[in-house]
Formats: C-alpha cells, structure tokens, sequence
C-alpha cells in the first residue's frame, strides 16, 4: 500500500507525523472542557412570563394565548406546549430538528416584542431563552447567620453575588429566601375616601415624582456638563412629605397623611430550609459550554475568601456539587480506559510472546487516543459521559488494527523473510480486510450521530467520536507499525517456536494455543461439513435472543444509585406559603425517621407556588449502608402517604434536572373542554395506577384554589363614567399592590409599592366598598356597584 511504503522508507517523516499528531492532541486536550453531559444545541425555545398576582384563567386567555397566537406564525414550529399557573405562563416552543436555534431564538423574541403592547401592562417582560437541558444549577450553597433573615440576604446580595458572578464560566446566580427590603405605602381607605382621592391618582403621582431624568448637556467655561434631575426619593421622611393631591380650597395633601409609610420587605413565596433551618440559598448557573468543573474550582476558590472575610456567626453550607458528581464518574470512566488499555497490552503479550510485538502494537493505543483528543476538540466536544464512554468502548478497537498488522508481518518473518520486506509484504496482505473492518465500524456508529431528536443531539458526540478514533488508528496501524516493524524488530530465527515451547514460563502459554489451535480448525472443519445444522442454530439463537427483548429495561440513561434523591410535595392549591412550610417539616421529620438520611434540602413554594415544594434527601454512601436507595425510598414513600392531603413523589435525582424529564413516562391529553380533560385524565390515572410497577401516578389536572369575582355592572358603571379597567386597576392597586416609584438608599434602588393598608384588605368583602375614580364629576362607590362571588379558579396546564 502506497501509505505503507511510504512510513517503510521515511522513517523520519513518519516520526514527525505522528509527533505532530500527538501534539496537536495534547493541545485539543487540554483545551476540551469537563462536564457530565454533552453540549447540546436543541431547536427549543421557552418563553417565561409573569402577571403578578393573575389567576390561571386570566393568564391563560390575556397572556398564553397571545404568545402562541403570534409565535405560530413562525416558520418551523413543530410543537408547542403551553403552561397557565398563578402568575405565571410558560410555553415551550419546538422547532423542526433541521431549524437553526439562534436564528429559532431570535424569530421567538421578535414575535414576543411585537405582541408586548397587547399584554396587560402589569404582566412583566417576558423572558425569552434557549432550552437547553444541560444547563442546570452546578452548586448551590446555604447561608445562615445570627443576624436574621433580612441581614443574611442582604449579605449575599450584596457581598456574595458580585464575587460569585465574577468568576470565569459562571452565568447567573440565583438568589432564594431571606428577606429583600421593599417600601410599603400602606394608604388608609377611610381617610383616601373622606378627600376624594383614589389609589390610581396616588400611585400616578408618587411614580412622576421618583425618577432621575437625564436633561441634556450644557457648555459652560469651555467644560461640557451632564445636566440631571435628580426624583428618587432618598429617604422615607421626604417619601412621606411628597405632595399627592391639590384640594379644591387649595391646601395640600402630603403622601403621610392618607398613608402609612414604612421601610419593609417583600412578601415571601419561597422558603429553603436546610435539616430544618431557614437559611438563604445561592444557585450558580454555569454558561453554555462552560467547564463545569473549571467553573467549581473558581467558585472553591472565591468562598474560601469569603469564608474569611464574612462575620464568624455567618455559616456557608455547600447543599449541591454537581460538579463532585461529574469528577466522580468522569474518573470512573477513565480508569476504566486505562485498566482495558493495560489488560489489552497484557493479552497481546500473552497471544504473542514477543516483548517487542506487543510494545509495537501497544504504541497505536496511546497515539490513537492522543490524536482523538484533537478530533474531539475540532468537532467542539467535551470531556463528557458520552465522549468517554466511546473512548473506553473504542479501546479493544484501536488495538484490533494494529495486532492485526502486527501478526501479518510477525507471520511473514517468520517464513524468512527481511523486515523491511516482512513489513511491507504483511502489510499489503491484510490491507483492504483491515480498511473494510475500520470502515464497517464507521459506517455503523457515524449514522448514531445522525439521529434526530433529543437523543440524536446527545449521541452525536458519540457516534463520531468511535468513528474518528478507529480512523485513527487505522492510520497509526498503516503508518507506525510497519515502519517500526521495519526498523526495531528483531529478526525471527529458525526454530523460534520449538524455543518458546520449551521455554519455563512460556511453554505451556505455546502449547496450550497450540491445542486451541488444533481444536479449532477442528471445530471448523465440522461447521464447513454441517452448514445447514450451523445455519440453523444460529437462526434459531438470533430468534431466541429476540424473544428476549420485551423482557429488558429501556432507559435513555440508566439511573444509579447517588446516595441522594427527590421528594416532591404538593398540597390542595388554597395552602399558604406558611402552611405550606409546616407540612414540609412534618414530611422531614417522617424522612429522618429511617437512619440513612443524613441531610435534606428543602424549598417551600418551588417556582413561587405556595403550595408545592421540593426536598433533596441525602442518604449515607452507598458502601456503608445495607440497603439500595430503592428500599429507601420506598420506606419514605410509605411514610408520607400518612400526611392526609399532601400528594408526594419520590423520585431519583433526574439525569436533567430542568428539563421537564423527572417522571420517566409522561402521558399527554389534550383538548379543548376541561371537564372532558378531567374525566378522561382521572380514567387514564386509575388504568395506569393498576400497572404492576406504576409509583407516584399523578395527574397534572387541578381544581385550582378559591377566589373573589368582582362583577361589573356595566350600565350603573357607564352612568358614573367608569370603565371595567378602571375597576380591575383599582382592585389590583388595593390588593397585590403595585411598584410604583423607587427609593434610593445607600447606593441600591429599592421598590416602593403602594396598596390598601392590610387591615382595609383583610376580607374580600371589604372590595365591595372601594371607591373608584369616575369621569362624571362622581365616585363610584362599591367597586362600581361590582357583585361579589365565591369561586373555583381553573388551573390551565
């Protein structure tokens, strides 16, 4: 072979192709990141928004159905799912798997943009990202003080974030629990009425007199100046002194005299507790294709500096190290190459008995990995689960070429022939059987990289990384071998085999291949005289092993046992935050009942829903307990289902923890009248229920909570000059309140919210005597002449 001769004759050029090569891998080496899965670039958008304090049916129809109005229209759509909760509409956008993502992305954000003007204008900007499912939380830390809620936040805001978010590959951090400061401008509804004011004209006022306005720019003495008008109010007395009202007899009404204003925190809808403990909690996110483990070393570091500068009684708690999880199986992984790298070198010098064989035929493992690494790092790859795991399968076929070029040319020595002649014979011999061998493997794993889907996006580092690995060392075999070969081995000498035979060590090694040997071409020789006996057993073993198939699991990714899972808990949907609290002490107190569980991670209202929490049980390692993590969890399972209206879920940590896969199978109804939803749903629960091996089946279907309807009559209101948005912003005022101005204070904005004192909002049927602004010289008293009544929101998902 052309290739062959050439490494034959140019010993020095070969030595510095292959040098190359190997250098070039190092480089890619150490320049491919760390993680546990594959960067993947799915064509999947997610469109978040919020519309605080809206009921399922109104995000549904003023918010959801806009979106996916207008998101429709994009070319390439496949699939779009939507989900309506309290204050929250979330869709997620699918595209045609041949869709370009940024461009997917970039058409979403415009459709958004465009439809913004037709949202309620309370409902918040929309969130626009790419959903990838790789991209979850590296670590997540506890903090927890003496100095209370409020402080502790306000430390990790203000001192922990900036020093966090610096370090290189760290996206975003995530801040829970605590308290966040907020202005409250409480307004007294007796005396609000008694001057003929209304909530809108406060809140008008208050958010014309707070902002700092920029007014141009000025020459003066040569020197250019900024010109600024500075509104923010900078201290609750002069909050309190603002003027809000001008009286028909002409004296002045001042913030503090139909108001209570007071320097506060945010309402709170999630609570992390760590064994039990309110603490407040950081989440950092990695950027797309960061290091996930370069990002943790970086974060190590910048806690450590904390850990020294902060107060003694601030306690930092790491909760979650993604990143332990990925260093532990990516060196599984790779001590699985070396020991299969070290075991086949082993079984090459056992079949060969020839130091310098097996040292020839060894040299095309280490080269071809190397050179691999490159590979990987052209095709944008990481060190991950994926590309390791066609590593370690690849190790047996990276060898595979080299021995058989090796034993080619160690048969043709031992006829007689030279080296040089040995090599280049040998070689040509078993050319093309080795090129079809290589190639049939490529032509098998290069179509897994071809895939569509989820799967085909994480396969395909795989796939091509098999591929280019045998290519590789299908070079290495035709290029180092035979020119090594030619020039180090050792000439073979009459007689070498009878030697060996009667060698102490080795004897026996040579004359036991030699009786396989003879048993074989025996074995042989039968099959050639009973092919149709030979055929027909294989045939019948190939339909006895595919009986066998319904019989195996199917998992895209095998779980295992972590020593630590998910409980998800949910309560009926009217449960308070502070309810909903109690019942995840109660349900941590039933886990840490059975003796492996030695920490648990809890957040009350996941996602800012009251009623739902998540709990991240940790167990005792896996070689120091007797039981598997199944029989723990089932223990829990069975210990919860004694809390009477809390449905729970226990689960393995999900290979994607936010990618919506924590429930292995997920079935899906759809249609257009929810009581039919509903019935079928609750139909399908009870025959998926009664499957042998079924746990946790649930419906996502919900009655939703109780809530106040304020109906309008809407002749008494057009008589008074009021509009149906008047009454609904006049509502929304007195009741979720709104952000309306800010405060400035100590070089941070803060938000100043204005709403009805607590004590005028106690009970829904104080709505029914607000006053409303009218157009017609009157008010209009009691919400408009609004009907009050009592009913079930829907819960749209």
């Amino acid at each position: 072979m052309l290739i062959s001769d050439i490494a034959i004759r140019r010993p020095v050029f070969t030595v510095m192709v292959i040098v190359a090569l190997m250098v070039l891998g190092l480089i890619g080496a150490t320049s491919l990141g760390v993680d546990f899965f594959p960067d993947v670039d799915l064509p999947i958008a997610t469109v978040v928004t919020v519309y605080p304090g809206a009921g399922p049916e109104e995000v549904e129809q003023l918010v959801t159905k806009e979106l996916e109005e207008a998101i429709s229209a994009i070319n390439g759509v496949k699939e779009m799912h939507s989900y309506s909760r309290d204050s929250v509409s979330t869709l997620i956008v699918l595209f045609e798997h041949d869709t370009d993502a940024d461009k997917a992305l970039t058409e979403v954000r415009e459709k958004v943009a465009g439809v913004r003007l037709k949202l309620p204008k309370e409902v918040e900007d929309s969130v626009v990202q790419r959903h990838d499912p790789t991209v979850v939380p590296v670590l997540t830390y506890a903090v927890s003080s003496d100095r209370g809620p409020a402080e502790t936040r306000r430390l990790v805001d203000e001192v922990m974030k900036p020093r966090l978010e610096a370090v290189e590959g760290v996206a975003t951090v995530e801040v829970l629990g605590g308290l966040e400061r907020e202005v409250h401008v409480y307004v007294d509804r007796a005396r609000l009425e008694a001057l003929g004011l209304s909530l809108a004209q406060i809140g008008q006022q208050l958010g014309q007199d707070s902002w700092d306005v920029p007014g141009g720019r000025i020459t003066e003495g040569g020197a250019e100046l900024n010109v600024r008008t500075l509104g923010r109010f900078r201290s609750i007395e002069e909050l309190s002194n603002v003027v809000v009202a001008s009286l028909a007899n002409g004296s002045q009404v001042r913030l503090g005299e139909v108001a209570r204003v007071e320097d506060g925190f945010k309402e709170v809808r999630v609570r992390p507790l760590l064994d039990g403990r309110p603490a407040v909690t950081f989440e950092i996110q990695k950027a797309g294709g960061a290091n996930a483990v370069a990002v943790a070393d970086g974060v190590y570091g910048v806690i450590d500096e904390l850990k020294a500068q902060l107060p003694g009684d601030v306690e930092v708690t790491s909760v979650v190290d993604g990143s332990l999880f990925v260093r532990r199986n990516v060196a599984d992984v790779t001590e699985a190459i070396v020991f299969g790298g070290l075991m086949a070198v082993l079984v090459i010098f056992v079949f060969m008995l020839d130091w310098r064989s097996t040292l020839i035929s060894s040299l095309a493992l280490p080269t071809s990995v190397v050179t691999t690494f490159f590979a990987m790092w052209w095709f944008g790859f990481t060190f991950n689960m994926l590309t390791l795991m066609a590593l370690s399968l690849a190790i047996g076929l990276l060898i595979d070429d080299a021995v058989v070029v090796r034993e080619s040319i160690f048969r043709h020595m031992e006829r007689g022939e030279d080296r040089v002649t040995a090599a280049r014979n040998g070689t040509n011999e078993i050319g093309l059987a080795v090129m079809a061998t290589t190639f049939t493997i490529v032509a098998v794993f290069v179509p897994v990289a071809f895939i569509g889907g989820m799967a085909g996006a994480f396969f395909r580092p795989f796939g091509l990384t098999v591929a280019a690995a045998v290519l590789v060392s299908l070079f290495i075999s035709f290029t180092l071998d035979p020119m090594l070969s030619a020039r180090v081995f050792k000439p073979i000498e009459p007689g070498h085999h009878d030697r060996l035979a009667r060698h102490r060590f080795f004897g026996p090694l040579v004359r036991g291949f030699d009786a396989m040997n003879a048993y074989y071409r025996g074995l042989l020789a039968w099959t050639l005289d009973h092919k149709k006996k030979v055929v027909g057993g294989a045939v019948l073993i190939l339909v006895g092993s595919l009986a066998l198939v319904p019989l195996m699991g199917l998992e895209f990714i095998p779980s295992g046992d972590r020593g630590e899972f998910m409980v998800d808990l949910e309560a009926p949907a009217e449960t308070s935050i502070d309810a909903m609290e109690g019942l995840v002490r109660q349900a941590e107190a039933l886990i840490r009942q059975n003796p492996e569980v030695r920490r648990i991670y809890s957040v009350a209202g996941v996602g800012e829903v009251a009623n739902e929490a998540r709990l991240r049980v940790y167990t005792s390692k896996k070689d120091e307990r007797a039981v598997g993590q199944s029989e723990i969890q089932e223990d829990v399972r069975q210990r919860l289902a004694t809390i009477p209206s809390l449905v729970s879920r226990v689960n393995d940590i999900p290979f994607l923890e936010q990618a919506g896969m924590d429930n292995p199978i997920t079935l899906s109804i759809r249609g257009e009248e929810y009581a039919t939803l509903q019935r079928l749903s609750n139909q399908a629960l009870e025959l998926v229920r009664a499957t042998p091996g079924v746990k946790d089946a649930d419906t996502s279907y919900r009655p939703g909570k109780p809530e106040t309807s304020i109906h309008v009559q809407r002749s008494r209101a057009a008589d008074l000059g009021v509009s149906v948005g008047v009454v609904a912003q006049t509502v929304r005022l007195a009741v979720e309140g709104e952000v309306v101005a800010k405060y400035r204070h100590q070089g941070r904005d803060w938000d100043v919210r204005l709403q009805l004192a607590p004590e005028d909002r106690s009970a829904s049927s104080m709505l029914a005597e607000l006053t409303v602004p009218a157009t017609l010289g009157r008010r209009g008293g009691g919400a408009a002449g609004g009907d009050l009544t009592q009913t079930l929101a829907s819960l749209a998902s």
